[in-house]
């Protein structure tokens, strides 16, 4: 019996390591990536502890799509549209996508699997993956658990197998709209949370701070179909902690440089990655906007992402707000 082809789409650093770990199992494993010098640099990564000996670097978006059985997505939401609308039809009608994208889109704020069913990718077909997966830690083979969802059930019990390893557990739902929300709006919530950091500020006001910033993103996510106890489990609150904790966090670390007074720009010429939460704050908002909702933190946000405002200054708008019952 010939192996299973798994291509990953995205050669970033979510991306190699997601095919160092594949790369692991009785697999033929192709990584993608746009910039063919930066691919063929990959070769050896001995620092990120990445190796990819038995992976196949394929800088052809057709040849590396070939008989594939699965197709790892590894690369932001704003690359979703184009990319699904050149990979659809060079797919076979057994071919299944793993979507590892946690963001929404920045136009028209859809999730992952909206924007591959636009593209014609059937959702029966379809999975998304999220939890506190940092990708450094994956590589080091530090223990840790993701969800996996699909609206079909057994291509969740299938994509449960392809990413089980010994240091990872995989869980599966059903409910693809709460997982992806989940990894989404807590990107917006991290960035925030570094901003808190940033300016010096102590342990009460983070905790305050992800807190009420976990009420904003739950109400806008239950609003828009997902399930409570998904946002309780591995893509909200596990993914939560870890994006809001971590100096590894992209969106963590973009917060913090803006607290200590970077622009935007600045701060994502610093961190060299793109920020999934930058984007996703905007889409939050108009969601929200959609679903008549307010979200706070997430409006002082985007006065402090887009418009030049002062981090502390938004604070201090938020703290003076009209007193009001939790739980409203």
């Amino acid at each position: 019996m010939s192996r299973q082809v798994v291509t990953v789409l995205g050669a970033g650093s979510w991306g190699t390591a997601l095919a160092n770990l594949l790369s692991q199992k009785d697999l033929e494993v192709r990584l993608w990536g746009r910039n063919l010098k930066a691919l063929q640099g990959l070769t050896s990564l001995p620092k990120s502890g990445i190796n990819l000996p038995d992976v196949t670097l394929q800088p052809d978006i057709a040849l590396a799509l070939q008989n594939a059985d699965w197709i790892v997505m590894a690369l932001p939401s704003a690359a979703v549209v184009d990319l699904a609308k050149m990979v659809t039809p060079l797919l076979d009608d057994k071919t299944r996508i793993a979507s590892g994208t946690k963001g929404l889109h920045p136009q028209n704020g859809l999730r992952p699997s909206q924007l591959w069913e636009q593209a014609g990718v059937p959702l029966h077909r379809f999975v998304s993956f999220s939890g506190p997966n940092l990708a450094k830690e994956i590589v080091a083979g530090v223990p840790t658990s993701m969800v996996v969802a699909s609206p079909n059930e057994e291509t969740a019990r299938e994509a449960q197998h392809l990413l089980t390893f010994p240091n990872l557990r995989v869980y599966r739902n059903t409910d693809l709209t709460g997982v992806e929300l989940g990894g989404a709006l807590k990107n917006v919530v991290a960035i925030a949370a570094g901003i808190c950091d940033g300016l010096g500020f102590g342990d009460n006001a983070k905790a305050a701070l992800i807190t009420r910033g976990w009420s904003e993103m739950t109400r806008l996510a239950l609003k828009l179909g997902a399930r409570q106890e998904t946002l309780y489990g591995l893509s909200g609150v596990g993914d939560l902690i870890a994006t809001c904790a971590s100096s590894q966090s992209r969106n963590h670390s973009i917060g913090e440089l803006l607290g200590k007074g970077c622009s935007l720009e600045d701060a994502q010429q610093k961190i060299g990655h793109v920020a999934e939460g930058v984007h996703t704050t905007l889409a939050a908002l108009r969601l929200a906007k959609e679903q008549q909702l307010e979200l706070p933190i997430t409006w002082q946000l985007k006065k402090v992402l887009f418009e030049g405002y002062n981090a502390g200054e938004a604070v201090t708008q938020l703290m003076s707000r009209p007193e009001r019952n939790e739980v409203e």
